[in-house]
């Protein structure tokens, strides 16, 4: 397999970032040094990172070309996605004691509608109720006080997922709306939530795919993907360019580095900082992690703003606990 080779100064500041995770640092060097490789000398990034996924389709013109391939023609021919607009990731409150929502991608088309993409790593317990929720969310602020119902355009949330949930029939695409439950007849457009199931796709190459098939195979294997960008096709070649490990600035490669290795722990210490409501003793608990962890990283040198961005810490509170 082709890969990038690490300087002995890299392959120490992405050791540093191990040794910081309490997952990782009573490891060996040699352990610390297979992960490390394992995951940043691939030519390319696994897709199935959220940060991956974010870097990637930040790119309008990548998500359009994702969402033209995989939504329904009955959508999709509604109004063309030329114009395709990227809004913030991260939803206003409407009160203080909100829920906070940040979402993967979230884009708005011409004629108002609202898209929210999202990659989906492991399974949690409570997923389909977060896609719900995100989802109505965006109706919720779609509109002002004067502003009729009518205004209310369709909200669209597709998630790609790494794993299969229990259904009764096989599908790579599984779309959900509201129905009347005897008769099937439809309630409206208003929210539909559409999931895509990645290790469904049980094909070895991606000649002779399907659109949606192909995308499926990108997503899930883009990061054992080991030849030239034309491999994948002419039309997917812009995909793997736009994932290249050697083109990531080096805080963009710790990052990449932190999400790989420690998602899970890193989403629990930032949950604790943010849901209100849990037992105290436990967010106690929590915070403490999440300081300890904050000053590991600081111990080992890794860029402060890399470390506010994976922590929540601000600069200013990151140059309080290195004192």
């Amino acid at each position: 397999m082709e890969h990038y080779e690490l300087t002995p100064e890299q392959l120490k500041q992405y050791i540093a970032v191990l040794d910081a995770a309490e997952s990782y640092r009573d490891l060996s060097d040699d352990e610390k040094e297979h992960i490390v490789r394992s995951i940043m000398e691939r030519p390319y990034m696994d897709l199935r990172s959220d940060f991956a996924f974010k870097h990637v389709f930040r790119d309008m013109n990548l998500l359009k070309m994702l969402l033209e391939d995989v939504l329904p023609e009955s959508i999709v021919s509604v109004e063309p996605l030329n114009s395709l607009e990227a809004l913030p990731n991260e939803i206003d409150k409407m009160r203080p004691d909100d829920k906070n929502i940040i979402m993967d991608v979230l884009a708005k088309t011409k004629d108002g509608r609202e898209i929210i993409v999202e990659m989906q790593r492991k399974n949690k317990a409570s997923f389909k109720n977060r896609m719900m929720y995100y989802g109505a969310s965006m109706l919720h602020g779609q509109l002002k006080r004067k502003d009729p119902y009518s205004k209310l355009r369709p909200v669209y949330v597709l998630c790609f997922m790494d794993l299969k949930l229990q259904h009764s029939t096989d599908q790579l695409l599984y779309h959900y709306t509201m129905m009347e439950v005897n008769s099937a007849e439809r309630y409206g457009n208003q929210l539909s939530i559409f999931l895509f199931e990645l290790k469904r796709l049980n094909k070895k190459e991606m000649k002779g795919l399907s659109p949606l098939e192909s995308w499926l195979y990108i997503l899930k294997n883009m990061g054992n993907f080991a030849g030239k960008p034309e491999d994948m096709g002419k039309r997917y070649s812009a995909v793997a360019e736009a994932a290249k490990m050697h083109d990531l600035p080096d805080k963009d490669k710790l990052r990449y580095l932190n999400d790989m290795i420690s998602e899970e722990e890193i989403l629990d210490m930032r949950e604790a900082t943010l849901e209100e409501g849990r037992a105290e003793g436990r967010k106690e608990g929590r915070e403490e992690q999440r300081i300890e962890y904050t000053k590991a990283m600081l111990s080992r040198g890794i860029d402060v703003s890399v470390i506010s961005d994976i922590t929540g810490f601000s600069v200013e509170e990151l140059e309080e606990l290195r004192h």
